[in-house]
């Protein structure tokens, strides 16, 4: 019996570690995630390209002042949100859980993306392109300083402002 304890004990550790890949609080990102669990947030900092690949996030993702994520192949289960001044928001072959918020920035593409919440983008000075995207929710674009372009996009909630005709 102690015998049994003894190793119980001595194994503990490792059956109850994190699995490879994972992380077990908030990111802040600034180069590439691949194949990564992150059980929190990501932050992509002020100035900071961060690129998430095959990367799953249990939070939010947050792009600071002139900075720029990727998201591919991905799933956000929180929001994904471009803060004033970002300089580029890029979503491909991913799924957010959450809202995507784009306000203020400069590029933002979403291609062959599902978004389960409500897009916003607003305010935008660079390319708006959305392309095979389905938004749960509802599409809303105002104030892009360039048209919103795009094709084949599924909208099962309200298509306002600019992104009426997407």
């Amino acid at each position: 019996m102690k015998r049994i304890l003894l190793t119980a004990l001595t194994l503990w550790p490792l059956l109850v570690a994190p699995t490879a890949g994972a992380q077990t609080a908030d990111v802040t990102c600034s180069g590439t995630l691949s194949g990564r669990t992150v059980n929190g947030n990501v932050t992509v900092r002020t100035a900071a390209t961060c690129i998430l690949v095959n990367t799953r996030v249990a939070g939010d993702v947050q792009v600071q002042r002139n900075g720029q994520v990727t998201i591919r192949n991905s799933e956000v289960r929180g929001d994904v949100q471009g803060e004033v001044g970002f300089r580029a928001l890029i979503l491909r072959d991913s799924v957010v859980r959450g809202d995507v918020d784009a306000l203020h920035g400069r590029h933002v593409i979403l291609n062959d993306t599902r978004v389960e919440g409500d897009v916003a983008l607003k305010l935008n000075a660079g390319t708006v392109h959305l392309e095979r995207v389905t938004v749960n929710g509802d599409l809303e674009c105002e104030g892009n300083a360039r048209e919103p372009v795009g094709k084949s996009n599924r909208v099962q909630g309200r298509r306002e402002g600019q992104c009426r005709v997407l």
